[in-house]
């Protein structure tokens, strides 16, 4: 079944592929990713798949709303079998322009994160995604019982994002003000791209996944870089 909210979301990024593909061209990091991979991870993102999964290289890896590809990329550089999923077809096509251009033999999937129809079951031993990801979801236990399906026994889902705690505060040096409340979670449409973007709190993420059979493994939380994260 198609989600409206999402579908909205998929047609903004197609429309706003060409101006991403620019600017990451300019910082040129998707370059790098590939022998540089914890430019493509945060916060000991990296460091945490190692640990869970051990060496990537032969691992069979998914990266559920791919985007820009940089963790695509630095996984594939690692020499693990890569299938990068996302809803947008046109960052994609961008995706898999550069894949050729560094020689990576990474699959491109296009396909809602909340209905993985395209992915068999038991196909993956790591499924990740990235900052940036969870915003855009309007239906976080469907993504969540999608990801345990696609995962095989003993298999993996390390994610990372913004801390939800950080979202309330008002972007200044001189004082800590509430700008929205932590409760606030969305949707928050936006009338001019028409996208629906989604600030889910702590128990939002947790949940869903307890629900959908995940056995909760580590949490990491790390300071603020900047007002960004």
């Amino acid at each position: 079944m198609v989600n409206d909210r999402h579908e909205s979301n998929r047609r903004h990024w197609n429309q706003s592929a060409d101006w991403w593909e620019k600017l990451r061209d300019e910082d040129g990091l998707w370059k790098r990713c590939l022998n540089e991979p914890d430019l493509a991870f945060d916060a000991g993102t990296l460091e945490l798949i190692r640990e869970v999964v051990g060496d990537p290289a032969g691992k069979d890896a998914c990266v559920l709303g791919s985007g820009d590809n940089y963790a695509a990329f630095a996984l594939s550089g690692l020499q693990a079998n890569v299938t990068s999923v996302d809803i947008s077809e046109r960052q994609l096509q961008v995706a898999s322009s550069r894949a050729r251009k560094l020689d990576l033999p990474v699959s491109f999937v296009q396909a809602d994160a909340a209905s993985l129809d395209p992915i068999q079951d038991a196909t993956f031993d790591l499924v990740c995604s990235t900052n940036g990801f969870f915003v855009w979801i309007a239906d976080l236990q469907a993504v969540f019982n999608e990801v345990y399906r696609v995962l095989r026994p003993g298999g993996y889902y390390v994610f990372y994002d913004i801390h939800p705690f950080m979202r309330p505060w008002k972007d200044r040096s001189d004082a800590i003000e509430v700008e929205k409340p932590y409760w606030e979670t969305g949707a928050f449409a936006d009338a001019e791209d028409g996208t629906y973007e989604f600030n889910w709190t702590l128990a939002d993420l947790l949940n869903p996944s307890s629900i959908s059979g995940f056995t909760l493994q580590r949490i990491l939380e790390s300071p603020a870089r900047d007002s960004r994260f």
